[in-house]
């Protein structure tokens, strides 16, 4: 998954409130590609990205369910693990020029997307 639309993001009320505005910028764009660093959406997609990692949704805070409350934390621990190999990955690419490899972080981003919207399919 390289490309990615608008139509691809989750919900809105899947959404913190404290990242609307950014997830409002990002539905007028219309293609991201999730390889192409350092351009104008990719970092508007990556905030877009990192903003429910720093302030995960409310539903996270107040689920009844004991069960459901640990696995949704367990979610937003691998969710802050994922983005630090993503920002690892982001700082080698800007600094000397690759990791693992590669000159984008297209991959470490594919997985935050994921992470953080496991309702997305890549039908």
């Amino acid at each position: 998954m390289t490309k990615l639309s608008n139509g691809d993001l989750p919900q809105i009320s899947s959404i913190s409130p404290s990242c609307h505005k950014l997830y409002k910028t990002f539905l007028r764009k219309k293609k991201m590609d999730t390889e192409a660093i350092g351009t104008p959406s990719y970092n508007l997609f990556l905030d877009f990205l990192r903003c429910p990692v720093k302030h995960p949704n409310i539903r996270l805070d107040t689920v009844d369910a004991k069960t459901d409350a640990t696995s949704e934390q367990r979610k937003k621990e691998e969710c802050i693990k994922i983005e630090k190999i993503y920002s690892m990955c982001h700082a080698a690419v800007m600094g000397v020029g690759n990791f693992n490899g590669r000159r984008h972080c297209g991959e470490e981003m594919d997985r935050l997307f994921l992470c953080l919207n496991s309702d997305y399919s890549s039908s």
